[in-house]
């Protein structure tokens, strides 16, 4: 009797709780834009992946009741998701990739446009979505949509309080070195930490953090040992800003899931401490995990992308922990790539 009777009580709390959420939907969809699809999906499942978007992102906005989706255009999933970049590279007046790494590629991207953006997503998150057989898997591609729907957020901010420099900022100096990373690292934090749920993996981006050092430290430090044959500067410089970008995005990452959780990178992934620490970039980690969190604490203060002069730094001493020493000689950008054991041809 007690159980069936508990049973009950949670069946009907289940069912106002839904009903409740039904409402919400309905009067205030947190959702408002078109959402298409190029897949092998049907209809029906289309219907069932919009309703959970919906029903997700009002679990989101309960949780962040100043999260905000008005500055976005529209959601597609592709199932050919290179050509739906190029689609909307066309509309942003410039070419779009997704990341393309040994140890990563990308499968989702908010595409920036004029007043508005674009969330582009693998027709693979809509079908990981739609089905109920691997729950990790879809918890997996849950995580990841509604991490592109805090990017959407983030952009709409930045479109409001920063339009004066937001996609307008010339880059000079050190800066054009610099700035990419940094904000990267911003982004991928700032997405991660608020889009954290219980279903959330607490150690992906994490461990994560292990394979994107060492594959990061090999490859600028193979393009250096080359580079002392065919002394091409931009050559090896534009590799090394590639990857420390890329570097700096899993930063943000695996932060963002940390600060989320209240953890630290020792007990979660002692791989990924030790990895940084082999890399001389230990310091540059901690650096970077406390300035996010401060730029987060002040976010919606900010009135220069000044903000992130402190990440710009730790990308210069990251360059050097990996080779390249960069400096200001008579107002000009200079690079110098000392020799060493590890970057002898």
């Amino acid at each position: 009797m007690t159980d069936d009777s508990n049973d009950a009580v949670l069946d009907d709390e289940t069912r106002a709780f839904a009903d409740e959420l039904t409402k919400e939907i309905e009067e205030n969809p947190p959702l408002k834009c078109q959402v298409t699809f190029n897949w092998s999906g049907n209809a029906e499942l289309a219907q069932q992946v919009n309703l959970q978007l919906q029903i997700y992102s009002v679990l989101m906005r309960r949780r962040h009741p100043w999260i905000s989706f008005e500055a976005l255009d529209s959601i597609v999933f592709h199932h050919d998701y290179q050509q739906a970049l190029r689609d909307v590279s066309e509309r942003a007046g410039r070419l779009c990739h997704a990341t393309t790494e040994n140890s990563g590629v990308g499968v989702a991207m908010v595409v920036h446009l004029d007043e508005k953006c674009v969330t582009v997503l693998d027709a693979g998150l809509a079908l990981g979505i739609a089905q109920n057989e691997d729950q990790d898997h879809k918890n997996l591609c849950i995580d990841l949509v509604m991490h592109e729907l805090c990017h959407v957020h983030d952009y709409g901010r930045k479109r409001t309080l920063l339009a004066h420099e937001f996609l307008k900022r010339k880059m000079e100096g050190l800066e054009w070195h610099t700035f990419t990373a940094a904000e990267s690292a911003w982004c991928e934090y700032f997405a991660n930490n608020y889009c954290t749920t219980g279903m959330s993996s607490p150690d992906m981006h994490p461990k994560y953090v292990a394979e994107v050092v060492r594959d990061v430290a090999s490859d600028v430090k193979s393009a250096i040992r080359e580079y002392r044959s065919h002394h091409r500067l931009d050559e090896v410089g534009g590799l090394a800003q590639q990857k420390v970008r890329f570097l700096f995005q899993c930063f943000g990452y695996a932060a963002g899931r940390l600060v989320a959780n209240g953890a630290n990178l020792e007990d979660v992934a002692p791989e990924s401490l030790a990895a940084l620490e082999a890399a001389g970039l230990e310091a540059v980690w901690h650096a970077v995990v406390e300035e996010l969190q401060r730029l987060d604490g002040c976010r919606d203060s900010w009135t220069t992308f000044d903000e992130l002069k402190t990440l710009m730094d730790l990308v210069i001493q990251t360059y050097a922990a990996l080779g390249m020493y960069f400096s200001i000689k008579e107002g000009n950008v200079w690079v110098d790539i000392p020799f060493t054991a590890d970057t002898m041809p």
